[in-house]
Formats: C-alpha cells, structure tokens, sequence
C-alpha cells in the first residue's frame, strides 16, 4: 500500500448514530474507508502467509502496511489523533484482515483495544504515549502480577507471558493486583492495570508455538519498575464511570459498556475471518480441480461455514446496535441481556474451529500438504479458541446461572472489587 496516513477525519457511525448504524448493521460498510482498506491488503497478505507462517512476529512491511492503512488507531481516542470509531467497524476490519492472515487480525485487535483502554486513563498517561506520535502503539497482558504501593505511585516487578505484538510497542498495560489491597477472585484480572514505557521492561522471546505463531506473543519481564500514579487505572474505575479519561475522552464510544467493547475485539473477529478465508481457499481449491459435479460434502460443509459467520456477524452488529442505541438515549439493554451478549461472543472460536475442522477434512489427501493454507488456517483456529476471554462455559453460568438459581456456583469477592460475573 502507498497511501498515507489519513487524518482523522474519517466519516465513521459516530458522525452520524441514528442513521449510520443500520448501514452496518446489514452488513453493508461501502461508507467505510477502513474497511475497503482492509479488503485491499488482504490479497498482500496471503501471497506474505506461508512466509509469515515461518516467523514469530508480524512482517515490518505488514505493521508499516497498517499503521498507514491507520488500523491500529480505529478505537483510539480523537482527542489524541484516533478515528474513535464504531466497534462495529473495528470488528469488520479486524475480521477481514484475519481472512488473509489470522495473525495479523489477531495483533490488531489486541494493539487496538489497547488504545481504547488508554482513553480511559488520566490525560497524562494518554499524553505520555501519543503526544510526540499518535501511532505509537501499546501492548498487554493483563494477567496479574504483584505491585507495592510507595509514595507517589507503585514498585512493579513480575513476569506477563501472551504479550501480542510486543515487538513493535513501546509502551505496555500489565495486570497488577497490589499487595496488602483487596483483590479480585480468581480470574484473568487483577485490580489495576500500570502502564510502563518500553525501557522498564524486558522482551523475552520465547513464543514458539503451533497456532498463530505470528503473533509474537512473548513474555515481559519487570524488575522493580516505579510506576507514577498517573499510569494507573483500576477496573472499578473504568466499571464505574470514575474513569479519570472519560473527562477527556466524552464521545459515544466511551459511553459503552467497557466489556462489550473489550471481550469482542480480538479473537470473535479473528476466528470468524480464519474461518472465511479457509472456506474462501477451499472454494478456490477445489474451483482449480476442473471436476465436473459439486461434492456434497464440500458443498454442505463450506455452505454451513459461510452460514455461521454471516449468523454470527449479524448477531454480534445487531447486539451491539443494542448498546448503542442506549447509549444514544435508547431502551435500555438488560444486565442478562449483556451476559448474552458476552456468551454469544464467547462461543465463536470454539464454533468456528470446528467448521474449520470439517473444511479441513473434505480439502482430502492432497489439501494437507504446506503448500496448501488449510494446515494454517487450522492450527491458527484452534489456537484462538484458547484465550481465556473464550470460556464460553464460565460465560453461560454468568448468564444462565442466576435465571436457573444455581447456588454455590460462585466464589464471593472482597468488597471494593468488582466481580467478574458483573464485568459486562
């Protein structure tokens, strides 16, 4: 790609809620800037995918592909050069990006929901990262470690392993419970999350792995490193709406619930993509084959796949057109309504891995050799399902649980934090 970087003045649903929604809604994103940039790499990024395979981080021409294409920047806040757009076209332009490689989905959407998460922080901790370079780009994970309260901020040190994209971050978000506080139940959170620059901590590259091997998901390590007050959040304050940011940061995006934003911008997206460019692959496949007759089992097979991701699309915007229109002065949407919500979400990898599995299959003998994508496409699937976010069991207790009146199902909390099974 040759264009450059746009200014952020992108048209986006935010331009216009009422009437823009339903454009996406059905699918239909011709308005989107983002999303035909998107498309238009995808063809680069599958003749990159067997090279990209062999690597254990992004290609520099890709993350200079998107950071121009202004992809990292879809949920930045604009008050510091983001498009601030709707999570609905983050969604679609994650996903689409996926389908030419899942790695590159999957980086994108834990880069770009970082930069959402940082509008929730003080102004001084947005402006410490994006006031010399708004494409700046800020890494996790979020998995607690321990940090010690001193004067005018915290001691952290720890190790944090499933750090996407490190590589090309200068800054980190890194999970903390703080000793002697009140901490959360068991679950993938700490209280706080402390954000460090890149020279208080360590990038270890250990990621070697079978699924989404691109990914460059390795380990941070810190050692002692003073984090100011400034640089810290905790989750209550961003469940709350005491999130320092929201001064600052006051447009529709910020005014949805956090979770339904967070918990769908990474690996839904990411599965549902991998999921259409195996089938797109498979169709092309067996296209090249010139047999005459359809096999009804690849028949049936890639048309039960592309009906999955079009249900699950649909129903993800229209949950989301949910949110939105509440946050628009709408109906509003019901707690176990939005722990549907996160159980629908949850499901997709599992469900799409196993579409996956019988393309995979009715590709035959000679779709299983590496010259082929469907082994990629596969093993990336199967990956994906396996991030915590994706405990579709945990997230139907959420929902079902109270409406069953299930007891003694659910570990109680300290008072001050804010439980898991409420983090919507």
């Amino acid at each position: 790609m040759t264009e450059t970087l746009a200014p952020r003045t992108t048209s986006s649903v935010w331009d216009d809620p009422i009437g823009r929604i339903h454009e996406f809604l059905v699918g239909d994103f011709t308005s989107s800037p983002l999303v035909q940039r998107a498309r238009d790499l995808v063809p680069t990024l599958k003749e990159r995918a067997a090279r990209q395979a062999q690597q254990d981080r992004i290609l520099p021409e890709t993350i200079e592909d998107m950071q121009r294409a202004g992809f990292f920047q879809m949920l930045q806040p604009r008050s510091h050069g983001g498009y601030e757009l709707s999570p609905i076209e983050s969604f679609e332009v994650t996903s689409i990006l996926a389908e030419g490689d899942p790695s590159v989905g999957w980086v994108l959407g834990v880069i770009g929901i970082h930069h959402f998460h940082l509008g929730f922080f003080d102004e001084r901790a947005q402006a410490d990262v994006w006031s010399t370079d708004h494409t700046t780009l800020v890494s996790s994970p979020y998995a607690p470690q321990t940090a010690k309260r001193v004067d005018g901020g915290y001691l952290l040190s720890g190790r944090w392993s499933f750090s996407s994209g490190s590589d090309y971050c200068e800054w980190a978000l890194l999970g903390a419970n703080v000793e002697g506080e009140p901490t959360p139940g068991p679950g993938p959170l700490g209280s706080h999350v402390l954000l460090l620059p890149r020279t208080d901590y360590e990038i270890v590259h250990n990621w070697d792995v079978s699924g989404l091997r691109a990914t460059g998901s390795n380990d941070i390590v810190v050692e002692n490193a003073f984090v100011p007050d400034h640089r810290s959040l905790t989750w209550n304050e961003v469940h709350d709406g005491t999130a320092p940011g929201l001064a600052l940061n006051d447009g529709l995006l910020f005014k949805l619930p956090f979770f339904q934003v967070f918990s769908r911008a990474t690996q839904a997206p990411t599965a549902l993509g991998a999921l259409k460019g195996m089938a797109d692959a498979l169709a092309d496949f067996i296209r090249s084959k010139g047999r005459k007759g359809v096999d009804p089992a690849a028949a049936l097979a890639l048309a039960e796949a592309y009906s999955f991701i079009s249900e699950a699309k649909g129903r993800l915007y229209a949950n989301y057109g949910a949110v939105i229109a509440e946050a628009t002065g709408g109906a509003a949407v019901s707690p176990e309504r939005l722990e549907e919500f996160r159980f629908q979400s949850a499901y997709i990898p599992a469900r799409a891995a196993r579409y996956g599995t019988e393309l995979y299959r009715v590709a035959g003998g000679t779709g299983i050799y590496n010259t082929r994508p469907f082994g990629r496409y596969l093993t990336d699937l199967m990956a994906t399902q396996t991030h915590a976010i994706n405990n579709f069991q945990a997230r139907a207790m959420d929902w079902m649980g109270p409406q069953l009146d299930i007891t003694g199902s659910f570990v109680s909390k300290p008072d001050g934090v804010v439980p898991n099974a409420i983090r919507r």
